[in-house]
Parts: C-alpha cells; structure tokens; sequence
C-alpha cells in the first residue's frame, strides 16, 4: 500500500442547530474530527483497490466514531448553553455524502440503491421498492461469512455479489444502536435533486408538451 499527502476529512456536527446557522462558515458548527487516508493499493487485480479502500475506510469510522458509539448505546454527561449538565445521547442521525460514497457506507453495490433495495435495472420502476434496512444487510452479511472468508477477498467480493454488497464485511454502522442506512443517508442536492430534475422531469415535460413549448 502507498499513499501520496491527500486525505478525506471526516467533519462532525449537532444535527438540532437550525440550517441556516448550520452552513454559515464564520460559526464553526462542523468539527474536524479525523482525516481518512486516500491510500494507492498495489493489489495486481486493479477492481481489488475499490474493495480494500472501502474496507479501510469502515476500518477507520469504527475507529473515529468508537466514542460516539458508546455514547449512543450508554449515555454521556455533556453541558447545555446554559452551562446545566444533561445526561445525552448521541444517534448517528444523518451522514452527508454523494451518492458513490452512500454505496461505499451502505456496503451496496455501486449500481444499487443506497437507501432502497433496487438495483438499477429497476430504478425507472412505477413503484417504491424496500428500504434497504441494516438488519438486512448485516443478515445477507452472516451469511455470506459463513459461506467464505472474509479474508479471502477475491472469493468473499465474488459472493457478496450475489447479494449486490460490495464487499465490506464490517459496516461501521453494524454496533450503533437504532442505526440503519435507509435513515442516516440524507439526501443530496447534486444527484437527489439537480441531476434527477434534468434527467427525468424535463424529459418528461419535453415529451408530453414537446420542447418548443418548453422553451417558450
């Protein structure tokens, strides 16, 4: 494995402070909390880097978020603006990524849904599939395990597959109570909204009241 001086930041904030607060810069609302390595995999199959960079990356949140997970499951004493100590819990309530890296964290498949349980052979469908729940996952995970080991990535990735999974066989998620992809995978402005508004609804304008129209 080798590596050159970049690194993916991993920020933190409280998700009960309004929005508008929230996406001004000058207030600081969002904490550094780590710096993921970016690493180059030497592996001599090259579809093997994706596979040990995901599995890094789960490494490394279970590692960040070790705290935040036994505050979530126990309980922490923490001070309120008013300087009173409350007794808190701290859920994993939402995880701001793009849609690749909601795959990677969801231990989909690149071509399956993060939050559903379509494939995209399915995602023009007239209907709404499952979510895609991580009790699901972590079953189709227990029994991928016991059929291959983990260790054995080529021939755990080609099984995973069966399942759509992307070969990640620890989710960072799999030990935080309550937690599940289909909630804490919030929406995101570029594929969710912009490049779904102009790759379905205007052509569906465009078909039903032709582009001239449109236009005018």
């Amino acid at each position: 494995m080798t590596s050159d001086h970049i690194a993916h930041p991993l920020l933190i904030g409280i998700a009960n402070i309004k929005m508008s607060t929230c996406l001004k810069l000058s207030s600081n609302l969002f904490m550094l909390t780590a710096l993921l390595p970016v690493p180059k995999f030497i592996h001599e199959k090259k579809h093997m880097h994706g596979i040990l960079e995901d599995r890094l990356i789960h490494q490394c949140l279970d590692i960040v978020l070790k705290s935040v997970k036994t505050a979530a499951r126990l309980g922490v004493m923490m001070s309120d603006p008013d300087s009173h100590n409350c007794y808190c819990f701290t859920p994993l309530t939402g995880y701001i990524a793009d849609t690749p890296e909601a795959a990677m964290l969801a231990t989909v498949g690149g071509k399956t849904s993060p939050v559903t349980m379509a494939i995209y052979k399915q995602f023009s469908g007239p209907f709404q599939h499952k979510p895609c729940t991580g009790s699901t996952t972590l079953a189709q995970l227990c029994v991928v395990k016991l059929r291959v080991d983990p260790q054995d990535i080529e021939a755990f990735f080609q099984e995973a597959q069966k399942f759509c999974l992307n070969g990640v066989y620890e989710p960072f998620w799999r030990n935080i109570l309550l937690l599940c992809p289909s909630r804490f995978l919030t929406p995101e402005v570029l594929h969710y909204l912009h490049k779904m508004f102009w790759d379905h609804d205007v052509k569906w304008c465009v078909h039903a009241i032709d582009s001239s129209e449109l236009d005018f």
